[in-house]
């Protein structure tokens, strides 16, 4: 009876540390969801040109306190398209990349169309990346991001709108309390943009 308590106990404890050290293992990723609102024709029949610039003042996603708990990262983000009905992986992306991808999936869901590259005829819409960090403090993780939306027509700047938001999320072992804030964060300011209002403001719709 005794025995079989000590095997027990020696296996629970062999679990946990197994846990910890799977939790503690060097990825050089950021896993990224993206929630994709519900479709609607708000924009439909429109077609633009999606530009992503990053003029980050610090190109460093983590603050110092943040990076000693995240060994590893290259700049990677593993994005995946959340619906209610699916998840949709698409694998590595840089920064610019994510945007752009997150920006491209919601303009569809609108209704819009995608051009494959800039031309007279089709508005730009440019995406300038501000800021985007992930802190450490208190035992929270703590997400900030901001980004200016710029609509463009025939080269004239018509309409514009700058996003900010802030995440946060308490600390677990590991590091996927990082990749849950920049996930709500990312969520947050793509999908709080007033698409619709850019385009009334450019006389679109």
């Amino acid at each position: 009876m005794r025995s079989g308590r000590i095997r027990r106990v020696t296996g629970l404890t062999l679990l946990s540390v197994f846990l910890i050290l799977s939790a503690c293992a060097t990825r050089n990723h950021l896993i990224v969801d993206y929630h994709v609102p519900a479709p609607s024709d708000r924009i439909s029949g429109q077609t633009v040109y999606l530009q992503i610039k990053d003029s980050r003042d610090n190109p460093e996603i983590f603050t110092p306190a943040a990076a000693r708990q995240v060994k590893g990262f290259n700049n990677l983000y593993n994005l995946t398209l959340v619906s209610a009905k699916e998840r949709i992986p698409l694998g590595g992306r840089d920064l610019q990349g994510i945007f752009l991808e997150a920006f491209k999936k919601r303009m569809e869901q609108m209704g819009a169309k995608i051009a494959p590259s800039e031309s007279g005829s089709a508005p730009v819409f440019q995406i300038v990346i501000k800021t985007i960090q992930i802190d450490l403090q208190d035992r929270k993780w703590i997400a900030k991001a901001g980004y200016e939306a710029n609509l463009f027509l025939d080269h004239q700047l018509v309409a514009r709108e700058t996003v900010t938001g802030e995440a946060e999320r308490v600390r677990i072992v590991g590091r996927e309390g990082a990749d849950d804030t920049l996930s709500d964060i990312f969520s947050e300011i793509i999908n709080r943009l007033d698409i619709v209002k850019l385009f009334q403001q450019a006389k679109l719709v």
